[in-house]
């Protein structure tokens, strides 16, 4: 018998998470119900990770120069998620995805009331049976987030803490998404 092979690729090891300050005891919840985002509708639970702190600033830095509230990043240990990896190009066709959607801004997307088409390949990915989906960085050569669709739940990855917070303090003539 010939076995089919799994369009995921499994992931472990530490990964960053950056939250509001005042949100750190809050680091493994899931989006507010009224929150959406390039992987999640409102409701949709996504834990938005980075693979190096750096990385993590830089996916934030933007937002935090918008709306100046304060951040940190916190190490999280992941370990065994099963996901789809957006640079895994035959794993994409596999499932159908068009990886290149994921990266159209899902915020004009939606300040123009059209779904963003992100949302579509991790629709695919998430009824696929993905723990959850690699983004390719728009903007950091070689940089990759990991978004897990569900965690430290029976059959999914685990996620814990694996340190303590770290402040993010932009230079205050950066660039919008830099250090």
């Amino acid at each position: 018998m010939v076995g089919t092979q799994t369009p995921f690729r499994k992931v472990s090891g530490i990964f960053f998470r950056s939250v509001m300050a005042d949100r750190v005891d809050q680091v493994l919840d899931p989006p507010g119900p009224a929150s959406a985002g390039r992987y999640h509708r409102l409701g949709e639970p996504t834990l938005y990770t980075s693979a190096a702190l750096e990385w993590s600033i830089m996916a934030i830095a933007g937002y935090m120069r918008e709306d100046q509230r304060p951040r940190v990043v916190v190490p999280l240990r992941v370990s065994e998620a099963a996901v789809l990896d957006q640079h895994d190009e035959q794993a994409c066709r596999q499932l159908g995805i068009d990886r290149d959607l994921s990266n159209e801004s899902w915020r004009i997307a939606l300040s123009e009331g059209r779904e963003p088409a992100s949302w579509r390949n991790v629709d695919i990915a998430r009824s696929a049976g993905a723990d959850g989906i690699i983004d390719r960085s728009r903007m950091i050569p070689g940089g990759w987030h990991l978004n897990l669709f569900r965690w430290n739940e029976l059959g999914g990855p685990c996620v814990e803490v694996c340190g303590d917070p770290v402040e993010i303090i932009l230079t205050p003539d950066g660039p919008k998404w830099g250090l």
